[in-house]
């Protein structure tokens, strides 16, 4: 009983300190914001919404993705970045955005190897649409 007691004290504890310390990914965005103007700027941003893409904070990969497309939209990871908005959006059932954010992603990527992914998942979102 005393060591339930202590594991979860500790518990306590370590979940006050945990909401204590900023998200990772605002700190990081900071200090990305902060030398924005570096070459190196663009990139970091997004490796950042990769970041949050892949822990599932859609919300804020959207805001990172679209910050690194305004800072350079011809970088190398930007086809990726205008796809994985639309992944974003359609997480979010945001369904309408998602739409139109593949449609860009095809406008401006023709040549990408994720063009028929995004023409499937455009196809799919038209008739839960309708539904």
């Amino acid at each position: 009983m005393i060591r339930l007691f202590r594991l979860l004290v500790f518990l306590a504890v370590v979940l006050v300190i945990v909401s204590l310390i900023p998200s990772s990914i605002d700190w990081a965005e900071g200090v990305i914001d902060r030398y924005q103007d570096k070459p190196w700027a663009a990139t970091a941003y997004y490796q950042l919404g990769n970041h949050a893409y892949r822990v599932l904070q859609f919300d804020r990969a959207l805001e990172i993705y679209k910050k690194a497309l305004r800072k350079n939209p011809e970088h190398a990871i930007a086809p990726i970045a205008r796809f994985r908005i639309g992944v974003c959006y359609e997480r979010q059932k945001k369904y309408r955005e998602a739409i139109r954010a593949y449609e860009r992603f095809i406008r401006k990527d023709r040549g990408h190897y994720l063009v028929p992914q995004a023409k499937n998942k455009i196809k799919k979102l038209k008739e839960l649409n309708r539904e």
